[in-house]
């Protein structure tokens, strides 16, 4: 409380003069049904969680005076499931919103920023806790997109306790020098409040809260923006982390290079767009979760990348993107060499977003089982990848079309995901009771994930001012790859999953 307080106390002294400013709350309600197939987390057990309703309505307060200074706040009054199955709990370990009805209950309250932005001459100063972004969202998402994805739902977004200046260190060059206007950087130091890897605050079981991870990070980011429609830039961080009831340490230098770039097709009268992220980590940690005691501390050395590229013309656009999340075949030796995309970050909304969530989810349940290792191991948190893209080569061409009718609000998607292994897609559990690289049903694995075909109809209309409201269905089949063979020589059985959607926007 006294850290909140404290950010309150900042962010109305640098308010001074801007309560003459405008004072709107911005926000949106969404609810969501879902069904979804009863499939296999390993040879005898199902998700068990076949219908299920959630919804979220989300606050951001904001005052601002344009081109000088904007104090925000965010925070979600009501978040989680209200009705239907709920998935098991995994001994709270990875994604646990599934596993709890907590849409009416205090725990579904999440405060999430409260910052302020101040303009000035030499640049732009932020301070407080606030979304972190970068690039395509491959490494970092604030997850605040509400119409984001094609399919699935943003749920985390990275948070960050922050001070930040960015400026355009070549002004003295003169205003009219090309450099002088297209070349930023930016500096800042980072209390993690919450990401993949950390959390700096979490229950303690009984109603309260404890502290928890605390990482700290500096950052470093380059950007040069020659148009509106251009821009590439490097993001650079440096991040020292402790994890909570010393569970070990994390030390690594993060390298992020984006780039993106717009341009019309000249007489075929559409437009394309490029865009690429590239992201290597490299540096160390003691919290791994190798089953080993010989092995107290792994080398990390992790590479991801995604590219698309789009073309557009009237109501059509057609998108092929492809991506790669280095993998690590074996997570109990010295090394953590598997990248995980931003949890927010959606490819599909059946492979990555269920049932590798759940199946790794279901590992780490059944390694930390007190019957097998005494006491969870160190590190066992890192195994769930809580609908994370690892481990994997994919590419996914999109088609998108909003006919002609109704003022063009209705829009019709489809998608067809190709994805494989970057290494064997071994399961933690199996391979370390058998001590052999097998999958979650005990067999020997392929590479080929498999294919997903998905498809999405939304209808999106503008009510009265500022009230958007969007309805609409999505739903996607997975035609599982021998990754997924079981003991028997067999395939696992497709997957299907469904949502239907409501949100209204203010």
């Amino acid at each position: 409380m006294r850290r909140l307080a404290s950010l309150a106390a900042a962010a109305l002294a640098a308010a001074g003069p801007a309560f003459a400013a405008e004072v709107r709350v911005d926000g949106s309600y969404r609810m969501r049904l879902d069904l979804n197939s009863n499939y296999l987390l390993d040879p005898s057990t199902r998700i068990g969680q076949t219908a299920y309703a959630e919804h979220r309505l989300r606050l951001t307060p904001k005052i601002v005076e344009e081109g000088q200074i904007e104090i925000q706040a965010s925070f979600d009054i009501l978040s989680g499931l209200i009705a239907g199955d709920l998935a098991p709990s995994f001994q709270e370990l990875g994604y646990t919103e599934r596993s709890q009805h907590n849409g009416t209950r205090a725990q579904g309250f999440d405060f999430r920023h409260l910052f302020a932005k101040l303009r000035m001459p030499v640049g732009i100063f932020e301070i407080g806790q606030m979304p972190s972004d970068w690039g395509m969202g491959v490494l970092t998402s604030g997850g605040n997109q509400e119409e984001g994805p094609d399919f699935g739902d943003i749920r985390f977004g990275d948070i960050v306790d922050r001070i930040l200046f960015a400026t355009r260190p070549l002004r003295f060059l003169g205003p009219r020098n090309h450099l002088a206007r297209t070349v930023a950087i930016a500096l800042a130091g980072d209390l993690i409040y919450r990401d993949r890897y950390a959390q700096l605050v979490t229950s303690n079981g009984t109603g309260g809260l404890t502290w928890g991870d605390t990482a700290w990070q500096v950052l470093a980011a380059l950007v040069y923006d020659p148009s509106p429609d251009s821009r590439a830039g490097l993001y650079v961080t440096r991040r020292i982390q402790s994890y909570a009831a010393n569970g070990g340490d994390l030390h690594v230098w993060t390298f992020d290079f984006h780039a993106r770039t717009l341009f019309p097709l000249g007489s075929f009268g559409g437009i394309l767009s490029l865009e690429a992220e590239g992201v290597e980590i490299w540096g160390g940690t003691s919290h791994g979760a190798n089953l080993n005691s010989l092995v107290t501390n792994a080398k990390v050395a992790q590479q991801g990348a995604a590219a698309r590229a789009l073309v557009s013309r009237g109501p059509v656009e057609a998108e092929i993107e492809g991506g790669y999340a280095s993998g690590d075949a074996n997570p109990f030796d010295g090394a953590s060499t598997g990248f995980q995309f931003n949890r927010d970050y959606k490819v599909g909304m059946v492979l990555f977003d269920e049932v590798l969530l759940f199946q790794s989810q279901n590992a780490a349940r059944r390694i930390a089982d007190p019957r097998l290792s005494g006491r969870p191991p160190v590190g066992i948190d890192l195994l769930p990848t809580e609908g994370a893209v690892t481990n994997a080569l994919y590419l996914k061409p999109t088609l998108r079309y909003s006919p002609p009718v109704f003022g063009n609000r209705f829009r019709l998607v489809g998608s067809v995901l190709f994805a494989r292994a970057a290494q064997l897609p071994t399961d933690p559990f199996q391979s370390y009771v058998s001590s052999t690289q097998l999958n979650v049903f005990g067999a020997n694995p392929g590479r080929d994930y498999g294919v997903e075909i998905d498809g999405a109809i939304a209808y999106r209309t503008r009510l009265a001012d500022p009230f958007g409201l969007e309805i609409g269905l999505q739903a996607g089949h997975l035609f599982p790859g021998n990754a997924f063979r079981r003991a028997d020589g067999s395939a696992m059985a497709g997957v299907t999953a469904t949502k239907l959607r409501a949100t209204l926007s203010f």
